[in-house]
């Protein structure tokens, strides 16, 4: 019975035009999502045979030699041109399909190539690819904290070399027992940091050397801001706009109410015969800066009293009349 085709680079996630860099960088990915150590006892058999399909499409592409006959002849790439003559020298891969478990040795070409697993004379060696080492986060922050800056403590996971094997993925012959032949293992790391001043949403900062560990460096941390909701406030850009309810004669006669703003509240003068909808300008109380700060809008809103005495809507019904005259 015929194999059903495989596409490697849909395997893979890859276009037909990556490079050999792209190639590894996806088949790295699926190698820690797939390798049966990393997964309990019920799952190995599924991960095993996705990472038997993962090491046949990485060995197969990462040959230039045989990665041009599977562009060229498809799903018959391996009926095309006759095979290498005799002594030349094919990368080894696992075998595909569901049979059997994995034998370690069969990842030999991944870990030798994305960990630099020498022979003796070779001093082990872990290459990470920057974006591997740089971590991106999201950090929210009020609109409080946005305003006046302040010291933010948080706990971030991170990768690092495994102590055990130092990024090689191995102990002698066998997978490392402790990070399962991928060289790396996650950890928690405590950060503490300085958050300045005057960030809107979208914001990001950069913490130098607060990413994941590398064999000669540490990546850095992008962090990137999220303002939280404020029941109090609509967010536009650097601008907010918040409600202030005044009561029927403030409207009316002019008053001073209090407003709320990022401050606490602020005492302002309304203007006689203000309407509800109507818009006040706080300038610089908005989001932004020191110095740069964007506006506040207050919106009014006329309210009655939560409590109306009997001689209140005595009053009411002669303002009603005095209307109708």
């Amino acid at each position: 019975m015929a194999s059903t085709f495989t596409d490697y680079y849909q395997l893979l996630g890859v276009s037909k035009t990556a490079t050999l860099d792209d190639i590894k960088r996806a088949y790295r990915q699926l190698a820690r999502q797939h390798h049966p150590d990393l997964h309990p006892e019920k799952e190995k058999d599924l991960h095993t045979r996705r990472m038997q399909e993962a090491n046949e499409a990485y060995t197969d592409l990462s040959s230039p030699e045989n990665r041009a006959k599977y562009d060229q002849f498809g799903e018959h790439w391996k009926e095309g041109p006759p095979p290498p003559p005799p002594g030349s020298q094919e990368p080894r891969r696992a075998p595909s399909g569901a049979g059997g478990p994995v034998d370690p040795e069969g990842f030999s070409d991944f870990f030798r190539n994305m960990f630099r697993q020498g022979g003796q004379n070779e001093a082990p060696a872990r290459e990470f690819y920057p974006s591997d080492l740089d971590v991106e986060a999201i950090l929210e922050i009020s609109l409080e904290d946005s305003v006046r800056g302040m010291e933010k403590s948080f706990t971030l996971m991170t990768t690092g070399l495994c102590g055990t094997c130092r990024g090689t993925g191995r102990s002698g012959k066998t997978l490392c027992p402790v990070c399962g032949g991928v060289g790396e293992i996650r950890k928690p790391r405590d950060i503490k940091t300085r958050i300045p001043a005057g960030l809107l949403e979208g914001s990001r900062i950069r913490l130098k050397g607060q990413g994941n560990e590398g064999s000669n460096r540490h990546g850095d941390l992008y962090l990137t801001i999220r303002l939280l909701p404020d029941p109090r406030f609509s967010v536009s850009g650097q601008t907010l706009e918040n409600v202030t309810r005044v009561l029927p004669w403030q409207a009316a006669l002019g008053a001073e109410v209090s407003v709320t703003t990022l401050e606490g509240p602020l005492r302002i003068r309304i203007p006689k015969d203000t309407h509800t909808g109507k818009r006040l300008r706080l300038a610089g109380k908005g989001l932004g800066k020191p110095n740069e700060r964007g506006d506040l809008f207050t919106r009014i809103e006329i309210d009655i009293p939560d409590t109306v005495t009997p001689k209140m809507e005595a009053l009411f019904k002669q303002m009603q009349e005095d209307a109708h005259d």
